[in-house]
């Protein structure tokens, strides 16, 4: 037999060609542009310093610290860079230059990466970075003021190279040796103190308004980075903390903030606090290596590992934000290509880390970080804008269910009205549900009319001025509906065949007629219909489930499905009834029963049924109720034991074999035409296309029903359907 490819692998692939791919893309591109956006602020800042960039240095390498070296001399200048073939196997720099006589005194600046230093002017030590104690120090920065001179001075600088070689030099005017900002420090600021005002201003509003602590988050994670940035960067400004122990705390914040950032990221997804633990015990562990790095090889070891974990933890969160992705989870396609852009940027980060560009490497943390937090933020709010939403569907879903009662009672007072009651019935009663459904509704008027030969005769007023019910005959012919709605009132057109027998009209509903409620008034008018007809009729009755037919099949229309999802589940579980070993006239009466399971939907918003993506909570609890609404409307007429039936299948046909389902049946406590009218509706809504997903080829559902056997659906009646479908072929 051959085996099956499992079916996950199939749905990753068209999630791959649907979803991903684009979105990859999409993470690319913005990855582009800040590498962009990287070298263009380097060019700029490069083209600024190189004014007083002091070049023409002679320099070789040597064995021994503080020696001068023997041997010839190599130019160093803008044109002719420093070699590096020699400097790990010797550890140590020798570079000299003369400075040409000045009337005014100026500031020798060079940055090296974390060396020992010791400066001599003329013979004469001036400057000494513990270049005899240590083996690497605290700063970047090293500057001596030269005073004025007449003469040319000759200086020399000593350097120790731990890390690597790097070697700037420049010649300021005036008197600053203890502190120079850069731009990327400036930049580094900017983003604390905007990162600060944005707390401050997230607290306020959190305090006061009790919303958007997220914000608050987001705001301390920028201001977190600003200050991580500016940390990393005194060593490049200032010589003042020169301790070999502040590269190492200073090397660790910006980890952290990346560390930070990603558990920030990850906070989005519902299940994220065991990846943010490990998020923070990866942290706890780096930071603790390199603050503990005591020789330079161990330093380097520990950046390393310090860039490799953010990587990892990156592609973590990455790889989380995919299986959102594939779960439809809010948020998930922006979360994704956030993520995955920042798993490229820490990685650019970490190449600029490890070849010793400090600034560049601030940059790939700043521009990342700014992004991330525009798009957390744009998040947030959404999703504070999209709970708020949420609360106010949890609001009225109860009034949803209490609606839906109210349909329930209107159908049951109505069917036991006798013809001489019924129109007075019927207007109370439509404006006792009006009036449940919203108190504002507590002024509605109502009337009614029926027909005798070309004119109307008014048999019921509650409060109605002059209503033209020739114009309401207008409207019906010109729209052919039955229900008319307007926004302050709606029209029940009541037929006797084809003919006009009664019009109902209702006026002055204050509340407008929403989308569920124009449902709510379609389903009160079909409990009306059917009264009038089974009452006032001259024709044929329609039998009370033709009625309701009808009903589904606008139901389904107005959810973006289509008829044929009815016949389809009538077709499958007829013919499923009959391999059972029903008769005919069984199967017949649950192939007409199955086409009313989904009844209930008339009461769920249609901008929920057709939404695309995952559900909130709130709206799947509105329409998962749909088989407690369906079942409510339907069990009205539980004297009838086709609709009784139909009640039944439309309350438990979401019920599961293994008993997680919404009610707890399990096996067969569930009752057998439900279990046969499930299966029958999942393949027909795998089969065909609906607007969260692509339809499913027939192997593929057929393989998901196998794989569901005994969790989902009934096992025999599972393998029963499989076979009349392979015949089917």
């Amino acid at each position: 037999m051959k085996a099956k490819a499992p079916l996950t692998n199939k749905f990753q692939l068209k999630n791959l060609k649907g979803g991903v791919i684009p979105l990859l893309g999409i993470s690319l591109i913005i990855f582009v542009l800040t590498v962009a956006v990287y070298f263009a602020a380097n060019y700029v800042a490069e083209s600024y310093s190189k004014d007083n960039m002091l070049s023409n240095w002679e320099y070789l390498y040597t064995e021994k610290a503080g020696a001068v070296p023997d041997g010839e001399l190599r130019q160093l200048n803008a044109q002719t860079p420093i070699l590096t073939e020699r400097a790990l196997r010797r550890g140590n720099l020798y570079l000299t230059r003369s400075i040409e006589p000045t009337d005014t005194g100026k500031t020798l600046v060079f940055n090296t990466d974390f060396s020992p230093a010791k400066i001599r002017i003329n013979g004469k030590e001036v400057y000494n970075n513990h270049f005899s104690t240590a083996e690497f120090v605290g700063n970047c920065f090293n500057a001596i003021y030269l005073e004025p001179s007449t003469h040319s001075q000759n200086i020399e600088i000593f350097l120790k190279l731990p890390l690597s070689v790097r070697f700037e030099a420049y010649l300021n005017e005036g008197r600053n040796t203890v502190f120079h900002p850069n731009f990327a420090l400036m930049l580094g600021a900017v983003l604390l103190t905007a990162g600060i005002v944005a707390a401050a201003v997230a607290a306020v509003l959190s305090i006061v308004r009790r919303r958007l602590h997220n914000s608050l988050y987001v705001a301390g994670i920028a201001a977190f980075a600003g200050l991580g940035i500016v940390l990393h960067l005194i060593p490049e400004c200032t010589y003042l903390l020169n301790e070999p122990i502040w590269l190492r705390v200073f090397t660790t914040p910006v980890h952290l903030t990346f560390m930070a950032t990603l558990a920030c990221l990850n906070s989005l997804f519902r299940d994220h606090k065991k990846s943010n633990i490990a998020i923070a015990f990866a942290s706890g562990i780096s930071a603790v290596i390199v603050i503990l790095s005591f020789t330079p090889l161990i330093v380097k070891f520990s950046v390393a590992a310090m860039c490799v974990l953010c990587l990892v933890a990156a592609l973590y969160v990455a790889q989380h934000a995919l299986r959102q992705l594939e779960r439809r989870t809010q948020y998930a396609e922006p979360a994704f290509v956030i993520c995955v852009y920042y798993a490229m940027a820490i990685l650019l980060a970490g190449i600029f880390l490890l070849i010793r560009q400090r600034v560049l490497y601030i940059y790939t943390v700043a521009l990342p970080t700014l992004v991330l937090a525009g798009v957390m933020e744009y998040i947030f709010v959404a999703e504070y804008r999209f709970n708020k939403k949420n609360r106010e569907l949890h609001d009225e879903a109860s009034v949803y269910g209490d609606s839906v009662d109210s349909i329930s009672l209107f159908i049951r007072n109505m069917l036991g009205c006798s013809s001489a009651g019924f129109y007075e019935t019927a207007v109370d009663e439509i404006i006792s549900f009006l009036v449940k459904y919203r108190s504002e509704n507590e002024n509605v008027r109502c009337c009614a009319a029926i027909k005798e030969k070309d004119d109307f005769k008014e048999v019921v007023n509650r409060g109605v001025e002059g209503c033209n019910y020739s114009v309401i005959e207008k409207s019906y012919r010109h729209s052919g509906k039955n229900c008319l709605f307007s926004e302050t009132y709606f029209d029940y057109i009541l037929r006797d065949g084809d003919e006009i027998g009664a019009i109902i009209h209702a006026e002055n509903i204050s509340s407008g007629l929403d989308v569920f409620f124009v449902s709510m008034l379609e389903a009160v008018y079909c409990g009306l219909e059917t009264t009038y007809e089974n009452i006032f009729s001259q024709n044929n009755h329609r039998s009370v489930n033709i009625i309701f037919e009808e009903l589904a099949e606008n139901a389904e229309l107005d959810n973006g499905c289509s008829v044929e999802h009815l016949q389809n589940i009538s077709r499958f579980t007829r013919a499923l009834c009959l391999r059972l070993g029903m008769d005919e006239e069984k199967a017949e009466h649950y192939a007409i029963a199955a086409k009313l399971h989904d009844l209930g939907k008339i009461a769920v918003p249609k901008y929920i049924i057709n939404k695309e993506g995952k559900l909130s909570e709130e709206e799947r609890v509105i329409v998962n109720s749909h088989t407690r609404f369906g079942y409510t409307i339907l069990a009205a007429y539980s004297d009838d034991p086709l609709i009784a039936d139909a009640a039944v299948i439309a309350r438990y046909h979401h019920e599961r074999y293994d008993g997680t389902g919404g009610y707890g049946l399990k096996g067969e406590e569930i009752p057998l035409p439900v279990r046969i009218v499930t299966i029958c509706d999942v393949y027909d809504a795998l089969t065909n296309e609906r607007t969260y997903k692509s339809a499913w080829s027939k192997a593929d559902a057929i393989d998901y029903l196998e794989d569901n056997k005994g969790k989902l659906f009934d096992p025999k009646i599972t393998d029963s359907f499989i076979e009349y479908l392979n015949e089917a072929d």
